[in-house]
């Protein structure tokens, strides 16, 4: 409906109201007479063609508020789908960004677990070099005392057998 409408139906309305007694007038004279004038039919027929007029008239309204509404329902359904399709893309968004966040995590922690595995080896590996050199530097220390030992007790022998042989010339 337009602003037009109601305006348009209350100005008939009041004309037709108006009309009134002049019908019942007119009508009670056609009694009177048996047929009716041709101004009457005619003026009848415009009635009916008028009347045939606001029925077509009103009838392409409706069309056109029908048409108006489907319309309408149309792009509030166009409207409904692009939200759904923007939403499902944002979540698809969000779920490919966490899927990338806990790969990269999990990347880091592999990064993070080989360096901790490197640095432990190097320390272990360090460990048995120091404890080899510990052991090559007590085998040497050893060595060095079986050579100490060995040479004080080739003095303390060459020391006797000068004091026997001193002893036997002396």
């Amino acid at each position: 409906m337009d602003l037009l409408t109601l305006p348009r139906a209350a100005v008939g309305t009041s004309l037709k109201l108006a009309k009134l007694p002049l019908d019942i007038a007119a009508g009670a004279i056609r009694l009177g007479t048996g047929h009716s004038s041709p101004a009457d039919q005619e003026r009848e027929r415009a009635e009916a063609m008028r009347r045939g007029a606001e029925a077509r008239a009103e009838v392409a309204q409706q069309d056109r508020e029908r048409r108006e509404e489907a319309a309408q329902r149309r792009r509030a359904q166009a409207a409904t789908q692009e939200r759904t399709k923007k939403q499902q893309a944002e979540e698809e968004r969000k779920a490919r960004e966490r899927r990338a966040a806990a790969a990269e995590k999990r990347r880091k922690q592999a990064s993070e677990k080989a360096a901790a595995q490197r640095e432990e080896a190097i320390e272990a590996k360090s460990k048995r070099d120091e404890l080899e050199a510990l052991e090559a530097e007590k085998a040497a220390l050893d060595e060095r005392e079986k050579s100490l030992a060995t040479a004080e007790e080739a003095e303390r022998l060459e020391d006797a057998a000068a004091r026997a042989k001193e002893k036997r010339k002396g």
